[in-house]
């Protein structure tokens, strides 16, 4: 399958990953297709936790009611997604040129998106084993708030959290550091700020 293949490929050789990206002039669409299969994946996920009965475990920054605020979550999901990934592709290519990187645009996209989905496998798995366990009433919401709010369950959930945010820098850096030529230093300090800044335009729609 392309899909597997495409990220494989970015962790076993992201050289190679990178060099095919950018002399592919459909680089941008590959990110785009990698980002929009993410979108869908946790509109399906969102979907078992409003069934569930799921509420914002964080402070909702909108004004939706938080009972609620997965159903409409739904609704704006997929164009967050696309628009953070645009946004994060932008940030790191405007701080690339200002570092003297050499690489497009397009292939910056293409890195983001692949990396993005792949780093999302850290929490997609987990939300959706939550969600099939408050929908079907096996662990309901709350129990299971409680469960995880403490003990070797509460370890588990930040080391998940931990790598989703790690594996998106790691990622993130090689993208930058073999699309756009620069050392890992300037990639690392790009990808972190392109992360984060966009990151936070992410948690302000996505809970």
């Amino acid at each position: 399958m392309v899909i597997l293949r495409e990220q494989l490929q970015l962790v076993c050789s992201p050289r190679t990953a990178m060099t095919e990206l950018a002399s592919n002039p459909r680089a941008a669409f590959v990110g785009f297709k990698h980002i929009f299969i993410l979108a869908v994946l946790y509109e399906l996920a969102f979907v078992l936790w409003a069934l569930g009965d799921a509420t914002v475990t964080m402070p909702a920054f909108l004004k939706i009611p938080e009972d609620r605020y997965y159903y409409y979550e739904l609704i704006f999901a997929i164009p967050v997604f696309l628009f953070v990934w645009i946004l994060a592709g932008g940030i790191a290519y405007v701080l690339s040129k200002a570092l003297g990187g050499s690489g497009s645009y397009d292939s910056i996209l293409g890195g983001f998106g692949i990396a993005a989905l792949i780093s999302a496998y850290f929490t997609l798995i987990p939300d959706f084993i939550q969600g099939t366990l408050w929908t079907t009433g096996w662990v309901p919401f709350n129990e299971y708030q409680d469960a995880t709010s403490h003990g070797p369950l509460l370890v588990v959930v930040w080391g998940y959290i931990l790598a989703y945010n790690v594996s998106h820098l790691v990622l993130y850096t090689v993208t930058i550091r073999f699309s756009q030529n620069l050392s890992i230093l300037k990639s690392t300090i790009v990808a972190t700020i392109s992360y984060f800044g966009s990151v936070s335009i992410f948690i302000t729609f996505i809970r």
